[in-house]
């Protein structure tokens, strides 16, 4: 019987993460398909043969299209659900049955545990949202993400709406937010706080060295393209508030 979750790794220049991620995904409580979308520019970040052999399925070419990679190869992604971590974080053993059994209570676009809230003011900022004992809804889920593998195509022609074809830098967990809104009006949540650690998706932090967040104007592009984004449609949690119609999670309790 197929796993209900597709885990989706990209290998760029981490290649000794991915390895200790791969080997994290294999212990999980639940089980999973373990997907590489292998984009190394050369031979030392290639994916030693030992790990290799562990992974499922492995997507491989050579033109980079930075974090946008991940969803390159979605038309085959086939699980119910499908997961996105970055490659700078070890999960904890019950991570993914964690989100399996939040996702079947109710309707969503994106769940995770880590997520952003924009200011009346548009400007983009790394604050973090405190997780509490409900669902909490955000603009942003970032760092890792869960989804139902159905969504994923509406990400392909939201990318054609910004323009961002051809881009190598494409935000993909704002094209990922904005393309579940506008596309299918769906939103994005944070789970419930556990005090678990082995449900966390970063129970252990991983070194991330070339991470695109040390650019110096980073926060001035993400800023730009939810500001594009809000001019295309897509309204913001504060924006929401305002207008008396916050969206809640759909539960099917």
């Amino acid at each position: 019987m197929k796993p209900p979750v597709e885990v989706v790794l990209i290998n760029w220049k981490r290649p000794d993460n991915v390895s200790a991620i791969v080997d994290a995904l294999i212990l999980q409580t639940v089980p999973c398909t373990i997907t590489v979308c292998d984009c190394h520019p050369s031979r030392e970040f290639a994916l030693a043969p030992v790990t290799l052999s562990k992974i499922d399925r492995v997507y491989r070419w050579t033109h980079n299209l930075g974090a946008y990679s991940r969803y390159v190869p979605c038309a085959g992604y086939d699980h119910e659900y499908t997961y996105l971590p970055d490659d700078d974080m070890l999960p904890g053993s019950r991570c993914l049955e964690h989100f399996l059994d939040h996702a079947r209570w109710g309707r969503f676009g994106v769940l995770g545990q880590n997520g952003r809230r924009l200011k009346p003011d548009g400007v983009y900022r790394t604050a973090k949202v405190r997780r509490t004992r409900k669902y909490e809804e955000v603009d942003l889920v970032v760092r890792a993400y869960f989804v139902q593998t159905r969504n994923l195509p509406l990400i392909a022609t939201t990318r054609w709406d910004f323009g961002l074809q051809g881009a190598t830098d494409a935000e993909d967990d704002i094209l990922l937010a904005v393309a579940m809104q506008l596309k299918a009006g769906l939103g994005c949540y944070l789970t419930p706080h556990s005090s678990d650690e082995e449900t966390s998706v970063v129970k252990t932090p991983l070194p991330s060295p070339h991470a695109l967040s040390q650019r110096r104007d980073h926060l001035a592009r993400r800023t730009d393209l939810l500001r594009r984004a809000q001019a295309m449609g897509w309204e913001p949690h504060s924006q929401r508030c305002r207008s008396g119609i916050p969206r809640l999670l759909d539960v099917r309790r």
